[in-house]
């Protein structure tokens, strides 16, 4: 699936992998304890480019539902762009 943030690459984006579940895991909570250690963890077991790492890694929400670039807390889809901002929202639903 190819996705893309206005505010980061307005005319290119990345294509992404499927993760599955147990991924999405590990990768939202390294990044919520090492933004460094999800970016290496994704170029080391996913042959991802550096950059298209550290993209994944930023627009991982911290909290599901919410924005991670403005306040709007109603986001309802894994990959979707802010209705508010227009930033691109990872809002993968994981135990924390």
């Amino acid at each position: 699936m190819k996705v893309q943030c206005k505010n980061c690459l307005p005319k290119e984006g990345i294509e992404i992998s499927y993760f599955s579940q147990k991924e999405k895991q590990i990768i939202s909570t390294l990044t919520v304890q090492s933004a460094i250690q999800a970016v290496k963890y994704l170029v080391d077991n996913y042959s991802i480019s550096h950059a298209d790492a550290k993209y994944i890694v930023t627009h991982i929400n911290k909290t599901y539902g919410h924005c991670n670039r403005c306040v709007f807390d109603k986001l309802d889809k894994e990959y979707i762009t802010c209705p508010k901002c227009g930033a691109l929202n990872f809002n993968w639903e994981v135990e924390k």
